[in-house]
């Protein structure tokens, strides 16, 4: 008696003119799907589909949330775990949403998260290197220009923070992001203004009076450009005890999460004065303003009163006039201030401190640039050559 042949697939294919109807039965539910091609095709469908299938259902009876689409993780992180940022991550963390909006959904038809597997995370990055977007948006126009190695390292990272929030949500096991490197990029060699340089970039705002004294707020303070700068209000500044409050609080948390008290000096607190002088009990059609950045007239865009929320082309004007070092950012007078405390041999743990750094190291890092420490090693040698015999 012959042996009966035993199916290499799950369920029933059936001929249906040029197509083939796959019906698949999983968990007492039945699926039905069209599949083109050859029956050999719809036999590896049949396969793949059931195993997947199998996979859901055993999700469901162990009470894991069902699958979703990568465009409804972005919307899941955007919704729940953005708020919890600084605002200088959430616009960084926006700007790589973007790209990766573009890539997951608009190029790759919006895949289950779950099927994103570690090549499809290195194919990203390849494709990542070679486009530029035109804004921080999601469906701006992307350019054939290259973006540099730190972008992409960051998207890198953005991506990989994401996933691993789709791990704790359970709508993933693991992190395709985890083994895929993003290229290397060469440190940034960050220019720090001479005092001449400094006062020429001051002059240059004069005429805008909120620009001159967000300027000079972040070359004294080391605050960070927007998160902490154009968050501060009156009730931060304490002009009688020559004090900045930098909160962290919701809507406006700091970098670390933590809040501080950074001094000011003579010259920070005297333009402060000044300027509580003139703007403080300004009255606008909204009321007087709680911030000390605010827009002072009502345009298209801003009303009078209202925070400033981006200052940074009217800063880049400016710089251009200033003829300050090219490539020069506003993050750069953070730099800047971090560097002459500790080339003027300021306690470095108070440094620390007052910049709001998590740890001694990130502090520690930044006397690569003050390298006046280094003499000692040229002076401990020659000081012999000039001892008189």
């Amino acid at each position: 008696m012959p042996r009966k042949r035993t199916k290499s697939y799950p369920g029933s294919i059936t001929k249906r003119a040029a197509t083939w109807r796959v019906r698949l039965c999983v968990g007492g539910t039945y699926h039905s799907f069209t599949v083109p091609g050859t029956k050999v095709e719809a036999q590896n469908f049949a396969t793949v589909k059931h195993a997947e299938l199998s996979r859901d259902h055993g999700r469901a009876e162990a009470g894991l949330p069902a699958p979703i689409r990568f465009s409804a993780l972005i919307e899941d992180f955007k919704t729940y775990e953005l708020p919890g940022l600084s605002a200088g991550a959430v616009q960084s963390y926006r700007s790589s949403l973007g790209a990766f909006k573009v890539f997951f959904v608009d190029k790759l038809g919006d895949p289950f998260v779950r099927d994103i597997q570690r090549g499809v995370v290195k194919t990203f990055i390849q494709w990542r290197r070679s486009i530029r977007f035109g804004g921080l948006t999601a469906g701006t126009d992307a350019l054939a220009a290259g973006v540099s190695a730190h972008t992409v390292a960051r998207d890198r990272r953005v991506l990989h923070r994401l996933f691993n929030y789709a791990v704790d949500k359970d709508f993933l096991e693991a992190n395709p992001c985890a083994r895929v490197t993003a290229p290397k990029a060469d440190k940034r060699d960050t220019p720090i203004l001479s005092s001449g340089e400094l006062e020429a970039l001051l002059k240059a705002a004069e005429a805008n009076p909120m620009l001159s004294l967000y300027i000079l707020l972040l070359a004294e303070t080391g605050v960070r450009a927007d998160s902490e700068a154009l968050q501060l209000r009156w009730e931060d500044v304490d002009l009688a005890t020559g004090f900045l409050h930098v909160k962290s609080a919701p809507g406006r948390r700091t970098k670390s999460g933590k809040s501080r008290f950074i001094p000011l000096t003579s010259r920070l607190r005297a333009a402060l004065q000044e300027h509580a002088a003139t703007f403080r009990m300004a009255v606008y059609d909204t009321g007087r303003s709680p911030f000390v950045f605010h827009h002072v007239i009502t345009t298209r865009s801003a009303i009078a009163g209202q925070q400033i929320r981006s200052i940074r082309r009217s800063f880049e004007n400016a710089a251009a006039t200033a003829k300050v070092p090219a490539g020069f950012r506003r993050h750069d007078l953070r730099h800047r201030r971090v560097t002459t405390w500790l080339a003027e041999g300021k306690n470095v743990v108070h440094v620390k401190e007052a910049l709001g750094h998590a740890d001694l190291a990130t502090t520690m890092a930044y006397t690569h640039m003050v390298p006046e420490h280094l003499r000692a090693l040229v002076e401990e040698q020659l000081a012999p050559l000039f001892i008189a015999k």
